[in-house]
């Protein structure tokens, strides 16, 4: 497996870690969480910002920056309830950040991030357990900048035309 091209230290995780669960903690409490003084949490945060790691608004992890160069989906058919069995071994993975049960029999849709190929091929073949998967590389991600204000606009807009139901 490569080696990830920035060093977070074990504050900086855990961090990240009570603001992907909370985004809206405040200074006071990430400190209380992570055992640091809220002066010391409010400079590491602005460095996390500084290095992309995290947003504005606290609430988006940048994997490419903390040097997961790979992101990839990967769709895990297994037969029957076998799936039950396999999604909370898998949400314990460090490469998985979600598995979506899709519908059909025993599909999985586990949104991955890995260093670089190698790192994903390994885990690939670690999960790899008398089922069928699929792996799709992401090459270009792009995220919509309609604010949800906007987006709620537009979609009224849309329903009054009828190519929204309600």
């Amino acid at each position: 497996m490569g080696r990830r091209s920035l060093e977070l230290d074990r504050y900086d995780v855990a961090i990240l870690s009570a603001l992907s669960v909370n985004t809206r903690l405040t200074t006071v409490e990430l400190a209380q969480k992570v055992h640091l003084s809220r002066t010391a949490v409010s400079r590491r945060i602005a460095a996390l910002k500084r290095m992309n790691v995290l947003n504005d608004a606290a609430d988006v992890l940048n994997y490419e920056s903390m040097g997961f160069k790979v992101r990839a989906s990967v769709e895990i058919s297994a037969p029957g309830q076998a799936t039950n069995g396999i999604k909370p071994r898998l949400l314990m993975r460090p490469e998985v950040l979600s598995v979506a049960v899709i519908a059909g029999d025993g599909l999985l849709c586990l949104d991955v991030i890995a260093v670089d190929m190698d790192h994903l091929h390994s885990f690939i073949n670690s999960v790899r357990e008398n089922c069928d998967i699929t792996t799709k590389v992401v090459f270009a991600e792009e995220k919509s900048q309609l604010t949800l204000v906007e987006r709620m606009r537009r979609l009224g807009e849309e329903s009054n035309s009828g190519l929204v139901r309600t």
